[in-house]
């Protein structure tokens, strides 16, 4: 493995941080950390740089152990959300600057540096202030800077967050072509499902300073490991039905619960994705009524919030355009859905129907 973290945690005071995490993180990936504010996902990320030291376990590379070296003696590569350029300082300057505290020949560092400026695509740029820049053109400096002193593994944290939506989405391609061209080993830090599904080879989801999953996009999305994980992977429609001798009934369609306690009936949680839900006008078969109560037909998908009968909760139903015109759906109207998938955890368990 390029990188490989062993039993750390990591507290501030009584707040744990990083709670028992181990991750392995093969040679050329590009990962993403993923999880909500609080995770742990940047904790990780700087105990992997040497900005932060575990209280216990180690941080390996090719089995060489950096636990306690400084982030100076890694040589890791580091992007922070906000830039951290030198205002002072020309484009050309501020990638050349950890080349020339590491004594490199003047022609040597121009050479490498241009090298540098061709890879972002901002030739021409050089003599320029980073005042004298977009967002978007400043991040690849930040990015070509720390690249330049050629690090053995590239470390991101939220490096497009301070950017508007679409310079993000541009950059995230960007950043999805250069290390194919490059391979180095990176791991980025998001809170953006999107981002981190379109740029990354692996994603590791955290919660509450644990690793709940690490897999392929697809995998984490299409096979989620608990409740957690689908619950943050973007809009979950959550149905507590009623459990009694090991079936969940939802409205008239019942799904199998695994190990169902003693004791009679009790409720339990289903989830449904909001693109998983079918909706008609007629109650054909195994159906729950609805009514709508907002439609927004904007964007590449219809979202159409509902108030299901029995439900406490809204239900968000996504259907395509052409779809949504067939149906000819207006506020107000008396619909019924029917889930086309739908998923119930337990406890190590992951049940798919």
């Amino acid at each position: 493995m390029s990188i490989t973290v062993k039993n750390v945690t990591k507290r501030f005071g009584k707040f744990v941080a990083l709670d028992d995490v181990s991750l392995e993180v093969p040679p050329g990936c590009l990962l993403a950390l993923l999880g909500p504010s609080g995770s742990g996902k940047t904790t990780l990320l700087r105990v992997i740089s040497g900005l932060e030291i575990p209280d216990s376990g180690t941080v390996l590379h090719h089995e060489e152990d950096l636990t306690n070296r400084s982030a100076r003696d890694r040589n890791f590569g580091f992007v922070f959300q906000h830039y951290a350029l030198f205002r002072h300082m020309t484009v050309f300057e501020n990638i050349a600057f950890g080349l020339r505290v590491r004594r490199w020949p003047n022609a040597r560092v121009k050479e490498r540096v241009d090298e540098l400026i061709h890879l972002i695509r901002l030739e021409g740029l050089e003599r320029r202030y980073p005042s004298q820049l977009s967002g978007g053109q400043r991040q690849r400096v930040a990015l070509a800077r720390s690249l330049a002193a050629q690090p053995r593994v590239l470390l991101l944290d939220e490096p497009f967050g301070a950017l508007d939506a679409k310079v993000r989405i541009e950059l995230r391609t960007w950043l999805r072509r250069l290390h194919d061209e490059i391979g180095v080993t990176s791991v980025f830090v998001t809170h953006d499902q999107e981002e981190a599904f379109e740029v990354a080879d692996k994603v590791v989801v955290m919660g509450g300073g644990r690793i709940e999953q690490v897999g392929t996009p697809q995998e984490v999305f299409e096979h989620p490991a608990n409740a957690f994980v689908m619950d943050f992977l973007g809009n979950v429609n959550v149905f507590h039905a009623r459990v009694h001798n090991g079936r969940a009934v939802l409205g008239s369609m019942e799904v199998d619960w695994p190990e169902p306690p003693p004791g009679g009936a009790h409720t339990a949680p289903i989830y449904v994705r909001p693109h998983e839900l079918d909706i008609d006008h007629s109650p054909n078969g195994s159906r729950l009524q609805a009514t709508v109560l907002h439609i927004n037909p904007a964007g590449p998908v219809v979202r159409i919030h509902l108030r299901a009968d029995g439900f406490e909760n809204e239900v968000s139903v996504e259907i395509s355009p052409q779809r949504y015109g067939e149906l000819g759906i207006k506020q107000g109207d008396t619909v019924y859905i029917s889930p086309q998938r739908v998923r119930v955890f337990a406890p190590a368990l992951d049940y798919t129907i």
